[in-house]
């Protein structure tokens, strides 16, 4: 499953690969956009049939409430859609002076239950 969304002047770029979703770039919509609709369709139809490893790697660089709503249900979605066996790895990349998207991060790798690793990167 090969599927990219691009990046517009408020919603992130998205790229869907075998067994990776990648979302890079700011999020500070002023209503949902239909963008975070695709994203959770997409993990559903990937989930009907998925691989045993699959990642997810957010480069976010601003995030407005409306984008941390988007990501919490994700997280959520994912809590329910993947299986004990399932090896899901969500990496949160944050430039090194942004302290609020390292905060988010961390917030949500202490939430869920799930393996989301909290870094610097790109």
């Amino acid at each position: 499953m090969s599927y990219k969304i691009a990046q517009t002047k408020t919603t992130p770029y998205a790229e869907f690969n075998s067994g990776c979703l990648v979302i890079r770039g700011k999020s500070f919509p002023l209503d949902r956009p239909e963008v975070f609709d695709t994203i959770q369709d997409r993990l559903l139809i990937y989930f009907q049939n998925p691989e045993k490893h699959f990642c997810i790697d957010f480069y976010l660089s601003v995030l407005n409430g409306i984008s941390k709503r988007f990501i919490i249900n994700t997280f959520k979605l994912l809590e329910q859609l993947i299986e004990k066996d399932s090896d899901l790895e969500i990496n949160w990349f944050y430039q090194f002076d942004n302290t609020d998207i390292k905060e988010f991060g961390e917030i949500c790798k202490s939430f869920f239950k799930l393996n989301i690793v909290v870094k610097i990167g790109v």
